[in-house]
């Protein structure tokens, strides 16, 4: 799958309509016409407030800047066709659901006075953010009604996917470990004594430990030398006191369970929504390549 996730895309289409919006409130004059989509235009100034907004999506792309510049045109150009496609359906909106978004962004601003101090910088007002926000709910209700409602995936599918993909679900060794934790290492030696002299190891954990129980753990989990110290231990046996961070550990294996593989039961909701967004985004690519080539558009750049 590609490194721009279904998600992202959903991200790029409601920030760059509040992007438009921002830029259309700051212009003072008519900017150059770099792209018509219909009966809509993009300009230069929405294109460059796009791209600045952006700045950390173009260091992770890298490449050509005209290209990324080109490729961040073709964005706009789609969430415009998406936008459009949800007008022409005449979608509703709850305004109740505005309202509780605009508290929300209130709430993360501060203050009321925080939040209108935020709009006025950007150019917008109340009312200008609120038809934003009603757009952004349009595009979404028009993608999930056209694309993602269609997506099915079987039963069959997901164990199909189970039985083609083993090294997926493969589970490493691991060893199942009581710990006790303390911070002085004569107070490790005690430790060790005690569970030495069978005390229970409930009774000492609560006495003396200053972390959780480690418990259950996975190769790889732990760094290299604790790892290789924990997996060597005779089950059983209280261990000599370790050294880590700012304290020591005493340790009692229990056992090791060998490599296996998760069972179906407990990874199939996992395979399933992972199945569920590569037939997403194929299906969003085949509908937007639609929209395309039903639409009128005209890319204006020299």
């Amino acid at each position: 799958m590609r490194t721009e996730t279904v998600h992202t895309r959903y991200f790029i289409i409601v920030f760059s309509i509040c992007c438009l919006l921002a830029s259309r409130a700051f212009a003072q004059k008519v900017d150059k016409i770099v792209a018509i989509v219909n009966s809509d235009v993009i300009t230069e100034q929405d294109l460059a407030v796009f791209v600045k907004v952006t700045d950390v999506a173009l260091e992770q792309m890298g490449g050509d800047p005209g290209d990324v510049r080109r490729l961040f045109l073709e964005r706009l150009v789609e969430d415009q066709l998406i936008l459009q496609a949800a007008k022409a359906q005449q979608m509703k909106v709850d305004e109740g659901a505005l309202d509780d978004r605009i508290r929300d962004m209130k709430f993360r601003a501060g203050s009321g006075v925080a939040f209108d101090q935020a709009l006025r910088s950007q150019g917008l007002s109340l009312t200008e953010l609120r038809a934003k926000l009603r757009e952004q709910y349009l595009v979404f209700s028009v993608v999930q009604r056209e694309v993602r409602s269609k997506v099915i995936v079987t039963p069959r599918e997901v164990t199909d996917y189970y039985q083609e993909h083993p090294s997926a679900f493969s589970v490493p060794e691991s060893a199942v470990v009581d710990s006790v934790f303390v911070e002085k290492e004569e107070d490790a030696a005690a430790v060790r004594a005690a569970l030495a002299d069978a005390a229970a190891f409930e009774e000492v954990f609560r006495e003396f430990s200053k972390r959780a129980n480690l418990g259950k753990v996975r190769r790889g989990q732990l760094k290299k030398g604790l790892e290789d110290f924990v997996f060597a231990l005779e089950p059983g046996v209280p261990s000599q006191p370790y050294a880590f961070d700012d304290g020591f550990y005493v340790f009692v294996l229990r056992r090791i369970d060998p490599p296996s593989r998760e069972p179906l039961d407990e990874v199939k909701a996992e395979i399933k929504k992972k199945i569920e967004e590569e037939k997403f985004e194929k299906a969003y690519k085949v509908w937007i390549e639609g929209l395309k080539e039903k639409a009128y558009i005209s890319i204006r750049e020299e």
